[in-house]
């Protein structure tokens, strides 16, 4: 199976447990329901929840115990950008070539389906449901409650003030500034980067990983993370606004201080190339098992929406 058919599969399954987590968007209130199903079913690339299965998959064969708390980091990125896109934070009217979720739904109901899949995130990672599904019995009730611990500590903690959210403060509260590259790593490394090294270590910690493992997986996981803003940074120059799904120049009109009005376009591609390729050499170690996120890694850095 090629690295394609391989991520189409594991696509499809997080899809399939996704439907099987979410309310019926016909069960009451069904304006709440419609909107997280709304922008979670989206078309997005489920990147986090593939790197936490990709993960995993390198150090056990039994990767599907990684799902729970795959679909529970999609829930929270999906969260995230609901939030993003509402007037009081990018004013974003569309997203993946559609409306935004508060320019269907409304502020209000938008911003509660944010706060629904969040906190559905943490209902599904401590899950003991002991009645039979073919999601829940079958992957997350065999790991043991020590690692689901673990688990649900780091995504917190990436999600939170310490990750995500603090991020994401830095950001407004410098919108329209000059700011050094350190707030602006800072920024990167918080705001997009956390999340990314929670997936990373999710699937490494569920996969019951050594120590040495672990670390070697993490220090790919920040490499990856500072990558991934770099990498949409140059989009938002460059980008196909019909792949992305949305218009392109927005950071300047906003005049956001990002990688590219810090060094240029050219000094961009060679941050991303450096962190490329350093990425990949994390992962040598791992021989034949670290072959297809390797190959999902280049996906990443070179995407083109």
């Amino acid at each position: 199976m090629n690295i394609n058919e391989a991520l189409s599969e594991k696509r499809a399954l997080i899809d399939r447990a996704l439907n099987h987590y979410l309310p019926a968007k016909e069960k009451y209130p069904q304006n709440i329901h419609s909107a997280m199903r709304y922008s979670v079913f989206a078309g997005g690339k489920r990147i986090r929840p593939l790197l936490a299965l990709l993960t995993a998959e390198i150090f056990t064969s039994d990767w599907k115990k990684a799902l729970p708390a795959a679909c529970a980091l999609e829930l929270i990125h999906t969260y995230s950008l609901i939030h993003d896109d509402l007037p009081a934070m990018d004013d974003d009217d569309y997203r993946r070539g559609r409306l935004s979720s508060h320019k269907v739904f409304g502020e209000g109901i938008a911003i509660l389906a944010g706060d629904a899949l969040l906190t559905m995130a943490f209902e599904l990672l401590t899950d003991q449901n002991n009645k039979y599904s073919s999601f829940d019995n079958s992957y997350w009730q065999e790991v043991d409650c020590q690692t689901k611990l673990n688990v649900i500590f780091e995504i917190a903690g990436s999600a939170g003030v310490k990750g995500m959210v603090g991020g994401q403060t830095a950001d407004l509260n410098t919108e329209g500034k000059c700011i050094s590259k350190e707030t602006l790593k800072y920024i990167d490394t918080h705001k997009t980067g956390a999340l990314i090294v929670a997936s990373v270590r999710a699937g490494a910690l569920i996969a019951a990983t050594t120590v040495q493992e672990l670390e070697t997986i993490t220090a790919y996981g920040h490499l990856l993370g500072q990558a991934f803003q770099i990498v949409d940074d140059l989009l938002d120059v460059e980008g196909d606004e019909e792949k992305m799904g949305k218009a392109t120049g927005a950071d300047a009109k906003r005049n956001k201080a990002t990688f590219v009005s810090l060094y240029g376009i050219a000094e961009t591609k060679k941050a991303r190339d450096r962190l490329y390729s350093e990425a990949i050499k994390k992962l040598e170690g791992f021989g034949e098992r670290g072959s297809r996120l390797k190959e999902f890694t280049g996906f990443i850095f070179y995407r083109d929406f």
